[in-house]
């Protein structure tokens, strides 16, 4: 009741006028207050011309300094430093006034109408009282709304520097927030047993347990903006253990307008399960290859392709010309892209020789990004001619007629499932890994050929068309179960801006016929990926949502691996990157 009825009178459009009349009566009496302690608390024998005169001129001058500031139009529940701003220069201004005002008459007439000691302490006296119950008033509702019927939810942010600081107050200052942070952890052993704000701050490998048996929190904040991808996977997980639901603090190049908000307060993203730090490649490498060219992106309304395509345009080419054979996909990535370069959508495909030379002919590329290609390993099980036909004989029609085009390079994309295949989608693209490199040996020893080819090959892709992640999450949202092959089965994951930034980066540094790999880290159980994504989503294994065991698909691996047993690897100017070392063929 008491908390209802102060909200009622905090609300803006009720009380600013009611505001600025207790701030006039503020000023009355504590301008009594200080006529009466400067005169020894005696105001009986005073005259009109006294005191009631040099009050009526004070509260005169307040009334306007109030107005002109707006002082009054804030909400005392929400006061901040603005309103603390306001304030002081309200009475500050209009205290220098009531000064001018005594000078002047003491120069026209002779007489101090208002002693100096009297506007010195009525200054400092009034200055204290409208901060004070601002802040008061503040706090009061703030401690009964935290302190309502209803059971708060205890909440521990990681991370007590300025981000936790700026995610506790953010947490706090919603209104009708359900949440209290009752602790923040930091690994800085000299923040340890310290306290922020008046929340105490824990080590987080010495207390964890500790905390979590005394404040039985629900919610845990990650607020660490420079934390290695290791160290979150270890927080999150001994999070998930606990049953806490996990968020996260975007970066702060990602607030909105430079501020943060608790809206902006999210899930943590399944990346960060994967237990290593994202991989960073070469800007101005990557600028220096896409510059001013006409690049040619084949498969460019798939995952891979259009953030290829969104990766490109951001480093002034010519023009992108963008090849699909699936018409909406690429009719909706047209308008999804924002580029100022020359976008040319081309529907077509690439198994059409006679379509391909005719788009090489209006275009001429000076790059070609191939990665048009069909990648479901159990269907294409079924349907071997498709993924021969699109991923051998589609990538020899575009290899062949951009030779004759003189394109500069020519960029393949590959798979790990092309490692000692096991199934007829891995090995279709091994069969081209193969072409391309036999025809670049084969194009090296003519000299007046002058493209050559270059070959990635990653893991999954986190969020692409078909990967894991989408499925579990459909499976998720529809109540469960999540459907498993093997409880053995283990993959290695990338994003998908990483594994189109190492396509970018080894079309620029590659001198024909590599083969690029990354060090991905840690292959992940994916039994365990469907746990974490199952309690990242608030519920829990088995007694919410089920895992069941299918069994291994026609063509898949246990494990999956990105060198064959008969290639090794040399490193390159980063560290993240190799060059497959791969057994050579004849043309």
């Amino acid at each position: 009741m008491i908390l209802n009825l102060l909200k009622s009178l905090t609300q803006r459009h009720v009380t600013r006028w009611l505001v600025l009349n207790l701030d006039l009566l503020a000023s009355s009496l504590t301008f009594l207050f200080s006529f009466a302690i400067i005169h020894n608390l005696r105001l009986d024998w005073f005259t009109f011309d006294e005191l009631i005169v040099p009050m009526l001129i004070v509260l005169t001058i307040r009334l306007a300094s109030f107005l002109i500031t707006r002082s009054y139009t804030g909400k005392i529940r929400y006061t901040s430093t603005q309103d603390a701003i306001r304030i002081f220069v309200a009475i500050t201004s209009s205290s220098l006034v009531i000064f001018a005002v005594r000078q002047i008459a003491l120069y026209v007439t002779g007489d101090v109408i208002i002693p100096l000691s009297v506007m010195i302490m009525d200054y400092f006296i009034l200055l204290s009282i409208l901060m004070s119950v601002r802040l008061g008033v503040k706090l009061l509702f703030r401690e009964l709304r935290n302190n309502r019927q209803f059971k708060k939810t205890n909440v521990v942010i990681y991370g007590a520097g300025q981000t936790g600081i700026i995610a506790k107050r953010s947490i706090e200052s919603k209104p009708d927030s359900t949440l209290k942070v009752v602790a923040f952890f930091d690994d800085n052993k000299e923040m340890e047993g310290k306290s922020a704000e008046g929340v105490p701050i824990y080590n987080f490998n010495k207390r964890f347990k500790w905390l979590l048996k005394k404040y039985e929190p629900k919610e845990l904040v990650l607020a660490v903006p420079n934390i290695s991808g290791k160290h979150k996977r270890k927080v999150i997980e001994a999070g998930l253990k606990n049953n806490l639901a996990i968020k996260d603090v975007p970066p702060v190049d990602k607030w909105i307008n430079g501020e943060f908000s608790f809206h902006q307060i999210r899930n943590v993203n399944i990346e960060d399960l994967l237990g290593r730090d994202p991989i960073k490649l070469d800007n101005k490498n990557v600028r220096d290859f896409i510059k001013g060219k006409r690049i040619l992106i084949t498969g460019a309304a798939g995952s891979i392709g259009s953030e290829i395509a969104r990766q490109c345009s951001i480093y002034e080419p010519e023009s992108l010309i963008l090849l699909d054979q699936a018409e909406s996909a690429i009719y909706d990535l047209e308008y999804s892209l924002e580029s100022a370069c020359p976008l040319n959508m081309v529907v077509a495909d690439i198994t059409d020789e006679g379509r391909m030379e005719s788009v090489f002919a209006h275009h001429e590329p000076h790059i070609v990004v191939h990665a048009a290609a069909y990648k479901h390993v159990p269907l294409m099980e079924h349907h071997p001619y498709e993924a021969l036909s699109t991923n051998v004989f589609g990538t020899r029609i575009l290899a062949r007629i951009a030779v004759e085009h003189d394109v500069e390079k020519f960029v393949f994309v590959s798979t790990d499932k092309a490692v000692n295949p096991t199934n007829i989608m891995g090995a279709s693209k091994r069969m081209a890994e193969i072409f391309v490199q036999s025809l670049n040996v084969k194009l090296s020893l003519t000299e007046d050929v002058h493209t050559r080819f270059i070959t990635t090959r990653f893991g999954n892709v986190l969020g692409s068309s078909g990967s894991v992640i989408p499925r579990f999450k459909e499976q998720i949202e529809a109540g469960g179960p999540v459907t498993v092959t093997h409880p053995e089965i283990n993959r290695f994951f990338m994003t998908i801006p990483e594994a189109c930034q190492l396509v970018l980066e080894a079309g620029a540094m590659g001198g024909g016929g590599e083969i690029y790999v990354f060090d991905m880290g840690e292959s992940v159980k994916i039994v365990d990926l469907a746990s974490k994504i199952i309690r990242l989503s608030g519920y829990e294994v088995d007694d919410d949502i089920e895992i069941v065991y299918t069994g291994l698909r026609p063509g898949e691996k246990l494990n999956e691996e990105l060198l064959s047993i008969k290639e090794n690897s040399i490193g390159t100017h980063h560290p993240k990157i190799l060059v497959a070392r791969v057994m050579n063929y004849n043309h």
